[in-house]
């Protein structure tokens, strides 16, 4: 009976609170973003992924955001830059559409993934992670964006979420050791993490001014508690090309049966006798 309730308690939890399906939210996601506190976060977070980007190298450049309409991609120096998106959208980065959880793209094919974002409205955010790593190239480099919940932002989504069914407040609470957890799983070695917007979620210009310091002093000290993380991490996984092995030269062991071992054998020829004529 206990086991039978709290089943029912979670069904009931995920279904007021959880994250919602990402075809059903990506339209209001993406509106949020272009609200006020949505562009501040997203000025915030491109100038982090500007700096990041810029010294990553490569043929292709793979951009999955929450946000149809963003283009995170222009500080990269990367020639064949493009989008994948769930929905239709004018968006010319965006080359196609598709579902994040089953990438149409072959395996090692990507330089950089940029995730902004994705995994936080994902319901299934590990096994979008595992699919993106799945398409990078050995040494490729993966840009994770994410809401840090021991912030500012992540208590004011605590709060608001209780009140609001706004699709934009359900997203995961993944920290950020979770996620380097499921990266090291995956092979993969951080090269940097970088935190941003220490200040409320607040988009009142008078408030943003006045908590400028919260800013300067949270990124001088790499304080913990920023609303957003950005982490670059290098896929260490090497490429093997399994090569057949070369036998031609084995000519076998003497006083033992065997004429042929996993192949073909071959032999020394014997030196034919040379007849004198009388």
């Amino acid at each position: 009976m206990p086991h039978r309730f709290m089943t029912k308690f979670r069904l009931q939890w995920r279904k007021r609170f959880g994250v919602l399906p990402m075809r059903d939210s990506l339209e209001e996601v993406g509106n949020w973003f272009r609200s006020p506190l949505g562009q501040l976060l997203v000025d915030s977070e491109q100038a982090v992924i500007d700096e990041q980007i810029h010294n990553l190298f490569g043929y292709h450049f793979l951009q999955l955001s929450i946000a149809k309409h963003l283009d995170l991609t222009g500080a990269s120096r990367v020639s064949h830059r493009f989008a994948l998106s769930p929905l239709e959208t004018d968006n010319t980065l965006v080359a196609g559409r598709a579902d994040f959880n089953h990438l149409p793209l072959p395996s090692n094919s990507i330089d950089v993934v940029l995730l902004h974002h994705v995994l936080d409205y994902s319901q299934s955010p590990h096994h979008v992670l595992r699919e993106s790593a799945g398409v990078l190239i050995s040494q490729g480099h993966i840009v994770v964006v994410g809401f840090n919940p021991w912030s500012f932002f992540g208590l004011w989504r605590g709060l608001v979420r209780f009140f609001s069914r706004a699709p934009q407040w359900r997203h995961q609470s993944l920290r950020l050791g979770r996620v380097l957890d499921w990266l090291a799983v995956l092979d993969f070695e951080p090269v940097t993490i970088t935190q941003g917007f220490y200040r409320p979620p607040c988009s009142r210009p008078g408030t943003i001014r006045y908590l400028q310091w919260l800013e300067r002093w949270g990124k001088a000290m790499s304080l913990p508690w920023g609303g957003f993380y950005v982490i670059v991490a290098r896929k260490d996984s090497l490429a093997i090309i399994p090569q057949k092995p070369q036998w031609q030269g084995y000519a076998g062991l003497r006083g033992w049966g065997v004429t042929k071992i996993l192949g073909r054998a071959t032999r020394e020829k014997e030196p034919q006798a040379q007849y004198k004529s009388k």
